[in-house]
């Protein structure tokens, strides 16, 4: 099989790996007691001998074993190709690596040799994407160099499929793009949580890569976050937390951590269960270098992460604390705690009556050095987690964050026109103004009261204004906030 080297990892040109101290993290007890291999046939390349030999997929690694049972060589299967032929009433199987290969034979077609295939398309590249891939997909995003689809595919279950565009040939960023690319696939197949999407299968053509994986219908972490209470609010935190913790035992740091990137797992609009996606600026921070230093999102980006210098010591998953404490507080508080996109002083709002160990985990979360922050096991052993949060503050928060959005999109709309400061000035009063009336009104006053304030700016507010319709946010919210206590 001919590969486009897209995925290239060395100029190695052994296929096998036989130096056993490069697996020192591998637990060898388990492998061996392990028994699943499979025999396949391997044709030698000077004596054209075919002989059989056992071998074993274990953590993304292949092992082939001598006769006397010990291991006689591994391959990291990132970067490998594969691809499979039949001949007669067996299987050829071809896996290349960078600037070689070997062809494996199967005995007879059983389940165990089908087993095998399965396991080598869940860690290796495929190429030739089928066609029922390819056809009745829809999309529903896009990026720079990527967009994203919804497929019905295998007994009627629907798959997210994102494709990569490649850089073109002799592009400066086509080494890195592929590299980077590279890691995320390997971070996805490496992650084994309920709440991190599996990666089924890659595949590869001509002009680009496409990669697939579960897919979550519920949108994105603001979509619902109306219909909580705040023990429901304090779950989905406990939640989100418990899954980023997993991450980083595994030694990743995913530095793109913002609430596009965390999607609810169905469109129940009262179900909290979450997935944290897009793992395309992941790394493994003990690699000694690292594809990309500068990413993430500003505004959720720590930073340690957005100031970074060439050769300085690399951060680490403490990045990705900083990153969850801006959403936590978010999640509570509505809008985001900095007006500009950069860091700059905390504050909460007084107004909304929530628990002091809330305020106390966040300022942990967010301290300016690293050093200073929690880990995640250490947030989520804070006392926040055992509060009985009560209720009475919901509407006022809901009604708050109302005001602070209009608020907000009243303010870009003033960038946008350039319009005097004078003008912008008055429009922040008002802000105030309106926070303050607020206080003893229903959430449905509130709402006409911010029209009468603020006024048709643009089409932009009176989007805005749509806030309880697009949130399934009844106009009576008293009654709403009875049914949901």
């Amino acid at each position: 099989m001919k590969h486009s080297l897209y995925f290239v990892s060395s100029k190695q040109q052994s296929f096998w790996n036989r130096d056993l101290s490069a697996l020192v993290n591998y637990d060898f007890h388990k492998l061996s007691e392990d028994q699943k291999t499979i025999v396949l046939f391997k044709q030698g390349q000077i004596l054209k001998i075919i002989t059989p030999r056992r071998y074993k997929i274990y953590r993304q690694h292949l092992f082939y074993f001598r006769k006397s049972g010990e291991i006689g060589g591994f391959l990291l299967l990132k970067n490998v190709y594969c691809s499979f032929r039949n001949k007669d009433n067996t299987i050829l199987i071809t896996l290349s690596h960078d600037f070689s290969q070997i062809v494996l034979q199967s005995g007879n077609k059983t389940e165990e040799v089908e087993n095998f295939i399965v396991e080598l398309k869940q860690n290796c590249i495929q190429e030739s994407i089928p066609i029922n891939l390819q056809s009745l997909r829809q999309k529903i995003g896009e990026g720079i160099t990527s967009e994203v689809f919804v497929i019905n595919h295998q007994n009627d279950q629907k798959f997210a499929i994102k494709k990569v565009v490649k850089a073109p040939l002799g592009h400066k960023m086509r080494e890195k793009q592929a590299k980077s690319l590279a890691e995320e696939i390997f971070i996805m197949r490496s992650l084994d949580n309920p709440n991190i999407p599996k990666l089924h299968e890659v595949y590869e053509n001509d002009d680009s890569v496409e990669l697939i994986m579960t897919y979550y219908e519920g949108g994105h972490l603001y979509e619902k976050l109306l219909n909580f209470s705040l023990q429901q609010k304090q779950q989905l935190v406990r939640d989100i937390l418990e899954t980023m913790n997993y991450v980083h035992s595994q030694q990743i740091m995913h530095r793109d951590l913002k609430p596009q990137n965390i999607m609810y797992k169905d469109k129940d609009p009262f179900n909290t269960d979450i997935a944290i996606i897009d793992f395309g600026f992941s790394t493994n921070y003990k690699y000694q270098e690292h594809v990309l230093y500068n990413c993430g999102t500003p505004g959720y980006a720590a930073p340690e992460v957005q100031e970074y210098k060439e050769k300085q010591k690399m951060y680490t998953t403490q990045c990705d604390v900083y990153s969850l404490g801006i959403i936590v507080y978010e999640i509570f508080y509505g809008v985001h705690p900095f007006k500009s996109s950069n860091t700059g002083s905390l504050s909460f709002n007084d107004k909304i009556k929530l628990p002091q160990s809330l305020k106390n985990l966040i300022i942990q979360m967010t301290r300016t050095q690293p050093k200073y922050r929690f880990t995640l096991k250490e947030c989520l052993e804070q006392d926040f987690f055992r509060e009985n949060l009560d209720s009475n503050c919901l509407d006022d928060l809901l009604k708050f964050s109302l005001v602070d959005s209009i608020y907000q999109k009243s303010s870009n709309v003033s960038r946008k026109n350039s319009i005097d400061p004078l003008i912008k000035q008055e429009r922040q009063n008002k802000h105030e103004s309106v926070k303050n009336k607020t206080i003893n009104s229903t959430y449905a006053e509130s709402k006409n009261l911010l029209v009468k304030s603020f006024g048709p700016i643009e089409q932009q507010l009176q989007d805005d204004l749509q806030f309880s319709e697009n949130h399934n946010c009844p106009n009576d919210f008293n009654n709403f906030l009875q049914k949901r206590i």
